[in-house]
């Protein structure tokens, strides 16, 4: 015996009264009602003489694609989809909808009707669960669970099109020494005045995250081994100038930071950073607040 489901209205209907309906012919735009102008902020409901080819509307929309598959619909060999979209209304404020095509009668010929809903609401509200899974709360920086998805991405990227992308290792030196002096606040503000300090030190393409305790990476997409070793240097310098005000008188730190360049097309991203943290290692050994290159590592007979 087939056990069917217990089914309950949702007190949180506010999507009821936001559906929006178009109806369009290969496009070409017939029916728009009062509630799907509402959704896309336009005032009134245009006459049809002004309604416009949707696919003029729709940015970064393959044409050609698109009609093939109005095409396997109308014939019944493609099913209705439902999309999401992102409108920018005249006003230039964003909303996020979702659409829901059929084939519909319309006076007399066959028609594809959009069911559209508002869903910004909502859409913000994942977005903004998302940036939270995804954040490390102390530092405002990337976490390292997503970081790892971004290093993942940006290397295959790399190896695909063939340019470099440098990794910067990064570790706030004697930062245990820090907590056990001034007390894990202490430590904590520390943390959050490095990572402001990273975050105004790179440039919008590149990435950072802490990657755990003390310890950063810095991912630099587009960027040679020289460079990489500037901005380091660079980062290096700004950071052994900042000074955190305490009550028991004010705390200077430093930090000591291995670069690594991918050069290799089969490089794993586990080898890349474990090269960058080799580099990071002979740094601590050989002195801390320094920057060193993962090649210098691989010197023979190193004195």
């Amino acid at each position: 015996m087939i056990e069917f489901p217990q089914i309950h209205l949702d007190p949180d209907n506010t999507f009821a009264s936001d559906f929006g309906i178009l109806i369009h012919d290969e496009f070409k735009i017939l029916y728009v009602d009062e509630n799907l102008c509402n959704i896309i902020g336009i005032g009134e409901v245009p006459d049809n003489m002004s309604l416009p080819n949707l696919l003029s509307l729709i940015v970064d929309i393959n044409p050609e694609l698109a009609l093939a598959h109005y095409h396997r619909l109308m014939a019944g060999s493609a099913r209705p989809r439902v999309q999401t979209f992102k409108v920018t209304k005249p006003s230039g404020k964003v909303a996020h909808v979702l659409a829901a095509e059929s084939i519909v009668q319309w006076k007399g010929e066959m028609a594809i009707q959009l069911a559209i809903i508002d869903i910004t609401e909502k859409y913000n509200d994942f977005y903004q669960l998302e940036q939270q899974a995804s954040i490390d709360s102390l530092s405002g920086l990337t976490n390292r669970n997503r970081f790892e998805s971004i290093l993942s991405s940006e290397l295959a990227k790399a190896q695909k099109f063939n340019y470099p992308v440098s990794c910067l290792y990064i570790d706030i030196d004697d930062f245990k020494l820090i907590n056990d002096s001034y007390g894990h606040q202490a430590g904590d503000e520390v943390i959050r005045l490095f990572s402001q300090c990273c975050k105004s030190s790179i440039r919008q393409a590149d990435f950072i995250g802490r990657w755990g305790g003390e310890e950063f990476i810095i991912l630099l997409p587009h960027t040679s081994h020289q460079y990489a070793l500037l901005l380091a240097e660079r980062l290096r310098r700004r950071v052994s100038k900042l000074d955190i005000r305490i009550p028991e008188g004010h705390i200077n730190f430093t930090i000591s930071i291995g670069v690594n360049t991918l050069i290799d097309a089969a490089t794993s991203p586990a080898t890349v950073l474990h090269q960058a943290d080799l580099a990071l290692a002979y740094a601590k050994r050989h002195g801390k607040d320094q920057v060193i290159s993962y090649e210098k590592t691989i010197i023979p007979n190193e004195k």
